[in-house]
């Protein structure tokens, strides 16, 4: 019997290959793309973040309408969606799963991606979703919709849509009742950020990685 241990690293790289989406933005303006979004994030920020703030509905955004998603009830939705997911079920032993499988269990880094999500990490919460939507779990494919449309990506959000659509995704099936994500202060979230390290990879460039203590630090915060 061989006792070679799994290359974890081309797991991971191989999962998000399945993940990538095509670049679509040759031509695309960044910087007025950029201007735009830090606008659109400033005001959002400016606006109480409850449930009686204007605009809010308890609908999840439908990746299978007909028309374009609004950006900002997919935002509303993504903070949602990503407190349901850090404040649900064994999420402590989730994420402690996805440490000891050095990296490589799906539910763990869909775990991890709502965390950084929420602590205003968005590239480290993109790759971390696209690792588990390449792994298979659609609740990651329902994030990455979100994510794109909330930033304005509607060709790269109308992709997961479609894979969403084909695997008869419903929202609240999956992610819960929208109306009952906790409020959490995002000065809990920072102190979390102590236990995340930084990893350059070769191919990938900086990864943000969890460490063992964040696993009771989690359990404290989901406990509060």
């Amino acid at each position: 019997m061989s006792t070679t241990r799994p290359d974890h690293r081309r797991t991971i790289d191989d999962l998000l290959g399945k993940a990538r989406t095509r670049d679509r933005y040759g031509d695309y303006d960044v910087g007025a793309a950029e201007t735009r979004l830090r606008q659109r994030q400033a005001t959002r920020r400016r606006t109480a973040r409850a449930p009686s703030a204007p605009g809010w509905t308890p609908v999840w955004t439908d990746p299978g309408a007909d028309r374009a998603p609004d950006a900002d009830h997919a935002w509303w939705d993504l903070k949602a969606v990503s407190l349901l997911i850090l404040f649900g079920p064994e999420v402590d032993r989730h994420l402690s799963d996805f440490i000891t499988a050095q990296y490589a269990d799906k539910t763990g880094a869909l775990v991890f991606a709502c965390l950084l999500h929420l602590a205003d990490d968005t590239e480290g919460a993109r790759f971390w979703w696209r690792f588990a939507a390449g792994a298979g779990h659609h609740v990651a494919e329902y994030c990455l919709f979100l994510e794109h449309t909330q930033t304005g990506e509607y060709h790269d959000a109308e992709h997961w849509g479609r894979q969403l659509v084909r695997h008869d995704f419903e929202p609240t099936y999956l992610c819960g009742d929208r109306a009952t994500a906790p409020l959490i202060l995002p000065s809990l979230i920072e102190e979390l950020r102590n236990h995340i390290t930084q990893r350059q990879h070769p191919d990938l460039g900086t990864v943000p990685l969890p460490q063992p203590p964040l696993v009771q630090e989690l359990r404290h915060l989901t406990t509060l």
